[in-house]
C-alpha cells in the first residue's frame, strides 16, 4: 500500500511541477522572441526493478524540461529598427564580458551609434564586435534581408549578423529572451533573412497551453485523490490494528 502512495505522490509532484512550467509559458505569450519550455515524462523504475522492488507500482519524475526553439510568429511594426530572423539562427548581444543569444529584434541606436537592444545590451557582428555605425538623427535606417545597414540608401559598414549554435540544446534560459551557451560554440550564418519592421512573437499557443493546464490539473486532482483513499486505509487499518 505504502508503494501506491508514493506512485501517486510523485505524480502528483510532478504534475504541479509541469502546471508551474505551463504558467510560465502563458505569462510570456506576448513576450517577443519568447520560446517555451516543453516537460517530458520519465519511470523511476524500469524493467524488472519495477516488478521486484515496487510489485509493478511505478513513479513518474520530469525527465527534462526543454526549450522548444519553433519559429513564433511575424509581427508587422514598421518600425526601421525591428528586425525578425526568418529561419533558424540567434542575434548575439552582450553585456560586459557576457554573451547571450536572442530571437527579439527590438533594436536602439545610442548616441556614438552603437547598435543595442532595448535593454541596452550591445549587438555584435560576423567578427564578435559590437556594431557601430555613423548616423544620426533624422537619418533614414535600411537594414536588408541580409543584414546588411544602410543610411540614406549608403552602405554604413555595419550588418546585423545572425548565428548557428551548434546544440541548442545547450542553451540556457537568461531571462528577458535571453539565452546562455554554457558550452560548445557558435558560427555566423552566411545565409540568412532578417526582416525589417517586423517582431518574432512567442511561439506560445495560448489554447494548446490553456488545454495542456486542464489536462495537467485534472491529473494533479486524480493523484491527489488517491494519496487521499490511501491515507483513509491507513487510518481504518491503524484502528483495526495488526491480527496475529
Amino acid at each position: 500500500m505504502v508503494s501506491g502512495k508514493y506512485s501517486a505522490l510523485s505524480g502528483a509532484v510532478a504534475r504541479e511541477q509541469a502546471m508551474d512550467n505551463l504558467a510560465a509559458n502563458l505569462a510570456n505569450v506576448n513576450t517577443t522572441g519568447f520560446k517555451k519550455d516543453r516537460i517530458s515524462f520519465a519511470a523511476i523504475l524500469r524493467g524488472t526493478k519495477q516488478t521486484a522492488e515496487a510489485r509493478g507500482i511505478n513513479y513518474s519524475r520530469i525527465r527534462k524540461i526543454g526549450v522548444d526553439f519553433s519559429q513564433g510568429g511575424m509581427q508587422t511594426t514598421d518600425r526601421p529598427l525591428d528586425v525578425a530572423i526568418d529561419g533558424e539562427g540567434f542575434f548575439k548581444v552582450q553585456k560586459g564580458q557576457e554573451t547571450f543569444y536572442t530571437r527579439a529584434g527590438r533594436l536602439m541606436i545610442d548616441e556614438n551609434g552603437m547598435i543595442k537592444t532595448e535593454d541596452g545590451l550591445n549587438v555584435l557582428g560576423a567578427g564578435n564586435n559590437p556594431l557601430q555605425i555613423d548616423t544620426a538623427e533624422g537619418k533614414d535606417i535600411s537594414i536588408a534581408e541580409s543584414g546588411d545597414i544602410s543610411v540614406n540608401g549608403v552602405l554604413a559598414g555595419g550588418r546585423v549578423q545572425v548565428f548557428a549554435v551548434a546544440e541548442p540544446d545547450k542553451l540556457i534560459k537568461a531571462g528577458n529572451a535571453l539565452y546562455k551557451l554554457e558550452q560548445g560554440g557558435d558560427q555566423p550564418l552566411d545565409e540568412f533573412r532578417v526582416l525589417q519592421g517586423n517582431l518574432e512573437t512567442s511561439n506560445v499557443n495560448m489554447i494548446e497551453e490553456m488545454t495542456a493546464m486542464i489536462s495537467t490539473q485534472r491529473a494533479f486532482e486524480a493523484h491527489n485523490k488517491v494519496i487521499e483513499s490511501y491515507s483513509k486505509l491507513g487510518e481504518k487499518q491503524d484502528e483495526l490494528g495488526s491480527v496475529g
